[in-house]
């Protein structure tokens, strides 16, 4: 505690008396001031002891020493010192009393006792304060590394907060859930404050709060973000019955620094785990189950011996999504390079200083994995692994200077689908990889380790990317077109971010293991069925599709997802839940909504996923003929063939719909043979025909 009134009376050496307030003497005393000023209020903080001699003040006139008084309690002021036998023979009556009516004590001392003597004293006290309250916080410091260091670990170190702040403390995870208390009994006092701890771990880092004052009849309850990120990994609450002293806010902060330590690990070690998480990603894809659980040991516990769901979430623009993909992998690219050969693709993150790391997702990204290709490599589509392969060659050297260094992935379709129709087999390259590491196959990673953008391929429609394997529109949203929104890759990467956050929240709050790998513009999550992990998948989803405008999940913009998810298989079938989850993703994508299981990717019409730019232009050039002879009157052989082929070639049925002779509607369809040079009796070419009128409309 700071000196007081009572301290400096008690000291021998001043031989103060006191005259008036002896209640009040255990007033903290900030400062002792001598000032002969009528009014000294305008350059007074509040806990100054003022001394005085009268010199000014007409110190026996009662009303001018009212006045005087009622200033300085109104300021603050501890106590009244007064010289006696300088001005006055002794301290005025006048003075006295004013003092005890406001009850502000005044002490009397003695000539031979200088003003200096008292000031010296008072900044020794202070000093002396300030080192016990240094030196207890060093203590309390080691013993909250020790507690730390602990086998209990984060409840030891609250338990030694909570004793040196004579008070209570809690921690909450990321979720806002309490994970730890001290003492016990704190458990429902912390749980009151869930919501105050859930508003300030959505605040940047680092963020504090007040929330509740002692004088409300109440803790006070102080709370602090954990973490250095960009969001907190949990937050702190420390309850007392006052506010903080020096010496316990020095063991807060040591707290504090304690347990950001304990949940920030080291970059190294957290990259580690990553690389480890791809690496027994990678070979669960390439049918090495068993050594994938020699490889993970205990760190994913039983999570590879259950029935598991693999679920692949991408943002739910396909734009988006290329322009992530290049801007992450051009990003590492001049990372690892030191900005040498880096391609020529701006990043939203360029205008980051680039002494700084990448924060959230962008920092989780890492490096690319290459999770598409081993997809596509072990997939049961040779066409598929081909097509990947030849969109990487095809894709020019890039030039040009390199970006700045970065903060933080196109997407492709399903394999085995035409590539005429712009949705080529590439799919399973592109859009196979988890959020970390399908950069290389979907960014088109060059044999020199720079990322190239996507082009065009020269037997695919205008428009169509065969690095993404998606349809977009001319010129439409890439790289260099958004290069003046430094913010958009952020945008895009965020929502990712918030995936991976909720779905390692739920699982740690279960006690359930579970493996998220981020890969570029992807995020890949291996869980267990029926778990809390694919269940904050499932529920992210609702929320997430809710949030955009029209309920879909891009709602026209960046910030959407769409999610994948696999069927629950073995551990020998995880490949094949990775390609089950990366067509459930390109399912949702074209259905527009935020989340399709492989179960239901057979549920509803198969129309939805030919709405694209490719297909429309496919369905016109099969159908334009048709549509030319139509035009210039010599005949209806569109609608002719629409009723035709809905009655399922029944002749009689067909005319009577189009009102015609049966005849009339045979001469048609031998004109629609002649026109497309093609067999009605080909069911191929019935089916061609039958999705080109719907996909036309």
């Amino acid at each position: 505690m700071p000196p007081t009134l009572a301290t400096l009376v008690q000291n021998s050496a001043l031989r103060l008396s006191v005259l008036a307030g002896h209640d009040r003497l255990d007033s903290a005393v900030r400062w002792a001031h001598a000032s002969e000023l009528a009014d000294p209020t305008p350059y007074m903080d509040g806990g100054e002891l003022i001394l005085f001699t009268g010199l000014k003040l007409d110190a026996a006139d009662l009303e001018t020493m009212h006045a005087y008084v009622e200033k300085l309690v109104s300021k603050g002021v501890v106590g009244l010192g007064f010289a006696a036998g300088v001005n006055y023979e002794g301290v005025p009556k006048a003075l006295v009393d004013a003092c005890r009516g406001a009850h502000l004590p005044l002490l009397e001392v003695p000539r031979r006792t200088p003003f200096i003597a008292i000031s010296k004293a008072v900044s020794a006290d202070i000093a002396a304060e300030q080192y016990r309250a240094v030196t207890a916080g060093f203590d309390a410091q080691r013993e909250m590394t020790r507690a730390a260091l602990s086998r209990e670990g984060p409840s030891a170190l609250l338990a030694r907060l909570a004793s040196q702040v004579d008070g209570w403390a809690a921690l909450y995870d990321a979720s806002g859930s309490v994970v730890a208390t001290a003492p016990a009994w704190a458990v429902r006092r912390a749980a009151r404050f869930v919501g105050d701890a859930e508003r300030l771990r959505d605040r940047p880092t680092p963020a504090s709060a007040v929330v509740s004052e002692a004088d409300s009849g109440d803790d006070r309850v102080e709370l602090q973000s954990i973490g250095s990120g960009r969001r907190a990994k949990a937050v702190l609450a420390v309850g007392t019955a006052a506010p903080l002293g020096t010496a316990e806010r020095y063991a807060v902060n040591s707290a504090i620094a304690l347990l950001t330590l304990t949940m920030e690990r080291s970059r190294a070690l957290q990259e580690a785990e990553q690389r480890l998480g791809a690496a027994v990603l990678k070979m669960l894809l390439v049918g090495e189950g068993e050594h994938a659980r020699a490889v993970a040991g205990q760190l994913y516990g039983g999570l590879l011996d259950a029935p598991m769901r693999v679920i692949v979430a991408e943002p739910a623009s396909a734009a988006a999504a290329r322009f992530a993909q290049e801007s992450i992998a051009a990003a590492h690219t001049s990372q690892m390079t030191g900005s040498a050969a880096a391609p020529s693709v701006p990043t939203a993150s360029a205008a980051r200083p680039s002494s700084q790391m990448p924060s959230g997702y962008l920092a989780r990204a890492g490096e690319p994995c290459g999770l598409s290709d081993l997809a596509a490599a072990t997939g049961t589509s040779a066409t598929a692994s081909t097509t990947a392969d030849t969109a990487r060659s095809a894709v020019p050297k890039p030039t040009g200077k390199p970006p700045g260094r970065p903060s933080a992935k196109p997407s492709a379709t399903k394999a085995g689908t035409d590539p005429k129709a712009g949705t080529g087999a590439g799919a399973g390259t592109g859009q196979a990889g988890g959020a970390r590491s399908a950069v290389q196959a979907s960014a088109a990673v060059g044999r020199d380790g720079a990322a190239a953008p996507a082009v065009s391929s020269p037997s695919a429609p205008t428009g169509t990317s065969v690095a993404s394997g998606v349809v977009v529109g001319a010129g439409g949203g890439g790289p260099q077109a958004e290069a003046s929104d430094s913010g958009r890759l952020s945008r895009i990467v965020w929502p990712l971010e918030e995936l991976a956050d909720a779905v390692e929240t739920a699982a740690a709050r279960n006690g359930e293991a579970v493996l998220v790998v981020p890969d570029g513009a992807r995020l890949v999550v291996l869980a267990s069925d029926g778990g809390a992990a694919a269940a904050a998948c499932a529920e992210f989803a609702v929320t997430a599709s809710a949030a955009q405008p029209g309920g879909r999940p891009g709602g026209g913009g960046d910030e959407g997802l769409a999610i994948g998810v696999s069927a629950p298989v073995g551990l020998s079938a995880a490949a094949v839940a990775f390609k089950q989850a990366d067509q459930a993703l390109s399912v949702a994508r074209r259905r527009g909504v935020a989340l399709v299981e492989h179960e239901d990717v057979a549920a509803g019409s198969v129309l939805p996923l030919l709405a694209d730019d490719a297909v429309r232009a496919f369905a016109d050039g099969l159908l334009r003929a048709l549509r030319e002879h139509d035009a210039n009157g010599r005949g209806d052989l569109v609608a002719s063939l629409r009723a035709w082929l809905s009655r399922h070639g029944q002749w009689d049925a067909a005319a009577a719909e189009l009102g015609v002779h049966r005849h009339t509607l045979r001469y048609r369809m031998r004109r629609v043979e002649e026109i497309l040079g093609r067999s009605l009796d080909d069911p191929d070419v019935r089916m061609e025909l039958w999705l080109a009128l719907k996909a036309t409309g």
